[in-house]
């Protein structure tokens, strides 16, 4: 499972590694949902298929999976996530 990335994350990424021949991907809803306030599923398909759309026109293969299922660590991370951000 990976940190949440918007379109312009995955583009700086690909910046940073100009040779990447190929990049998997896992998150899911919940991710984006705990670390980002007001996140809707509706604003969360439109990133997905924003990525989708972007990665089509890149020299890299690309495997995502935008609903993989929650992990515990997901679980503690966005619960210390919340702390924090609430102090």
């Amino acid at each position: 499972m990976t940190t949440p990335l918007s379109k312009p994350g995955f583009e700086c990424l690909m910046k940073l590694f100009p040779n990447l021949t190929r990049l998997e991907y896992d998150t899911n809803f919940q991710t984006f949902d705990n670390l980002f306030e007001g996140i809707t599923r509706a604003m969360f398909d439109a990133e997905c298929d924003a990525v989708e759309d972007w990665f089509r026109d890149q020299q890299v293969v690309y495997a995502a999976r935008w609903d993989a299922d929650i992990t515990a660590e997901q679980r503690l991370m966005a619960g210390m996530a919340s702390v924090s951000e609430g102090a």
